[in-house]
């Protein structure tokens, strides 16, 4: 699967999904794209996800219909560390998540709480 970790996301995550063909948008000379162009830049290039820590996209983008979907990962803060922790819920979110779909994954210390300001 062709995944797109977007510029809020450490590069590093990428190693932890070996199994895919991921890239960051830092590569692709992305990282100033706002969402929408982000959203049709990615799927203009294949990309089947973005993995993004931005929250507040399910609630700006309407991706029904589209080839391209957005998995969020949602946790307490956006350190490596902490996503290393989600990886295999992200595996598996991976694997289920439908094309337009938007998905989110939760820190087992975020779940139910409501998160830091």
């Amino acid at each position: 699967m062709k995944i797109l970790l977007d510029h809020n996301l450490d590069r590093r995550l990428k190693p932890y999904f070996d199994e895919h063909n991921v890239s960051t948008t830092q590569e692709n000379g992305w990282s100033d794209l706002v969402n929408g162009e982000l959203l049709r830049m990615a799927e203009a290039a294949r990309y089947k996800v973005i993995v993004t820590a931005d929250s507040n996209i399910k609630s700006q983008k309407n991706i029904g219909g589209r080839s391209i979907s957005i998995l969020v990962l949602r946790s307490f803060n956006n350190r490596l560390t902490t996503h290393v922790e989600m990886v295999d819920d992200i595996k598996i979110a991976l694997d289920q998540i439908l094309d337009g779909e938007i998905v989110e994954v939760f820190h087992p210390d975020f779940a139910g709480k409501k998160p830091l300001q």
